[in-house]
């Protein structure tokens, strides 16, 4: 392989990244209505920020109770 394909992007030995779950850390609710704005238990869905993953209402707050049990803890 060519340093060009390299650089270009074609060289595909190296690709391999390490995911991990998302933490759903930041959920952003929607709302239907123009005039439930702001008003949280009107809110219809949640969003994730960093996923893209969109919740249920139910869903959301069961994320946000199961928070500390999630989030990854660091190094002391």
């Amino acid at each position: 392989m060519g340093i060009l394909d390299k650089v270009f992007g074609k060289d595909k030995s190296n690709t391999a990244v390490e995911t991990r779950p998302c933490t759903h850390g930041v959920l952003v609710p929607r709302w239907d209505s123009v005039d439930d704005i702001g008003k949280e238990e009107k809110a219809t869905s949640y969003f994730c920020e960093a996923c893209n993953e969109t919740f249920s209402p139910v869903q959301a707050q069961a994320l946000r109770d199961s928070m500390t049990e999630r989030l990854p803890v660091g190094d002391s």
